[in-house]
């Protein structure tokens, strides 16, 4: 990618070739508590002035903001979740890195953050930085690096301005182990999780922020957890619609009048659910079984299904449980990849959603593929290529200040 022109000045991409590394120092200690988090981490600064700073991976240590800066005052910050698997073989995979790298920019643009750089770029930083956390990565089922790219202001954010677009902001990439792992499994006999139907907080509204993946949609509603429960399931409406259940979309699965197995989940074009990769990953791969395009990865999965993208109600899965249509309920995202859900309280009493089957089939899939053990003909594991630096590397270490 070139460098752009905005505002009469040429704005710097990403770019891997100028890359500092520092290694570890020989003295490195972990400091206590935080053996689990990975040792490096990547940097890359930004001003609307130069665009794109040198990007920069070393130990991992703590930022320092101006008190005033946009990410404190106002939570003017977005994130990505991924993760990074190590396969059998040893070598490691990241599932479909640019649909995150994708989302992150459509959340940077949303509160007026850099969203424009060259996806190729950014990937090969994050493959060096997984390269040099090789050693921490986890090989068994279930466990993970977890990966938390993370995009901020960090100029001044106080008072009303002239526009909404931040003058400095920083992108950077920290990983910590197995967010997930043990979590939620949906094994043979698994009763599933329990969800607290919550219509006392309101997650998300059209026209809101809800299909975003912002920092302020997530620390405020961890208060309308309920004891005992997984996570909210969150209804909005005065139908109670459904929309996610914690952090994760949601599915269920229904007989329909003709026979058809129907997947049902939300839509995404009113704006108030996350569009989910696994949530897009899961929908392909029936919709491909379900046209003969291509067979599901394994098997367990009948022919007459279709995938519905629709408003679907909490009365509507208590009306289905009456008479025998649902079949069963699941969330996906990157923490949980498939959960079977088992149990919902909703207005003081509480439903037993049966279990299915196809719903660990669908769970085993997206872990073969995360694993590199299911090739699944779309290319989207991508592996790492190992990274061995020795010492400093890179051109001189850059030092700028935003004009």
């Amino acid at each position: 990618m070139t460098a752009k022109q905005s505002n009469g000045h040429t704005l710097a991409p990403i770019q891997a070739s100028s890359l500092y590394f520092t290694p570890l120092p020989p003295t490195h200690v972990v400091p206590p508590g935080k053996e689990s988090h990975g040792r490096y981490m990547l940097t890359i600064p930004w001003n609307r002035v130069s665009g794109w700073g040198q990007p920069k991976i070393g130990p991992r240590q703590d930022l320092t903001f101006d008190p005033l800066a946009g990410v404190l005052q106002y939570a003017v910050t977005c994130f990505e979740g991924m993760k990074c698997y190590k396969t059998d073989k040893g070598d490691l995979r990241l599932f479909r890195p640019k649909k995150n790298f994708d989302r992150l920019k459509r959340s940077a643009g949303r509160l007026g953050l850099p969203c424009e750089w060259d996806n190729d770029e950014l990937l090969e930083l994050f493959a060096k930085l997984m390269a040099l956390e090789q050693p921490l990565v986890p090989s068994t089922d279930g466990s993970n690096l977890y990966i938390r790219p993370t995009l901020l202001e960090t100029s001044e954010g106080f008072g009303i301005k002239e526009d909404a677009f931040a003058a400095e902001a920083l992108l950077y990439v920290v990983t910590t182990l197995n967010l997930g792992l043990g979590l939620y499994p949906s094994s043979e006999g698994d009763k599933g999780i329990k969800l607290d139907a919550c219509n006392e907080y309101i997650r998300a509204w059209p026209g809101g922020t809800g299909s975003y993946k912002l920092g302020a949609n997530y620390g405020t509603v961890n208060i309308s957890k309920k004891p005992g429960y997984a996570m909210s399931l969150w209804l909005h409406g005065k139908e109670d619609f459904i929309s996610e259940a914690g952090a994760m979309n949601v599915f269920i699965i229904k007989e329909a009048p003709d026979g058809y197995l129907e997947f049902i989940t939300m839509p995404l074009s009113n704006g108030i659910v996350l569009p989910g990769i696994t949530r897009e990953s899961i929908i392909e791969l029936l919709q491909d079984h379900a046209s003969d395009k291509q067979d599901f990865p394994l098997e367990g999965v009948p022919k007459k299904i279709r995938v519905v993208e629709r408003d679907f109600s909490m009365p509507e899965i208590i009306k289905g449980l009456e008479d025998g249509t649902l079949k069963g309920m699941f969330g996906c995202g990157t923490g949980v990849v498939v959960v079977t859900v088992g149990e919902i309280q909703y207005q003081s009493q509480t439903y037993k959603i049966p279990s299915n089957p196809i719903i660990k089939v669908l769970r085993d899939t997206m872990t073969g593929i995360q694993r590199g053990k299911i090739d699944e003909g779309r290319s989207w594991s991508v592996q790492v290529p190992e990274w061995n630096p020795q010492g400093k590397e890179g051109e001189q270490e850059e030092h700028v200040t935003a004009a």
